[in-house]
């Protein structure tokens, strides 16, 4: 099922326009498809970031910690083909 859009007025830096310009040229799509696309990778990928973030903070009020190393290394693995789960609280 294809959603209804709704039309947004996005001003863009001209570096960033002749950017988008060049990847849609290079592609094959339309501009618009490259804005919607990333504004949509953009708003996925700051919400997912809260939603981890308020899960740590009760994690860190209940008195849970992790592994700063752990945690990066989850946070560089996501957006890849070997993205990892979410890393198990240390043991104290």
């Amino acid at each position: 099922m294809t959603q209804s859009l709704k039309r947004q007025i996005v001003e863009l830096p001209e570096s960033l326009e002749a950017q988008v310009a060049s990847l849609a040229q290079k592609t094959g799509r339309s501009r618009a498809v490259i804005v919607n696309e990333a504004i949509d990778t953009y708003v996925n990928n700051q919400l997912r970031w809260l939603t981890d973030m308020d899960a740590a903070v009760l994690d860190a009020k209940q008195g849970q910690s992790y592994d700063g190393a752990d945690v990066l290394d989850w946070l560089d693995s996501w957006d890849s083909d070997s993205e990892k789960g979410r890393p198990e609280p240390s043991k104290r």
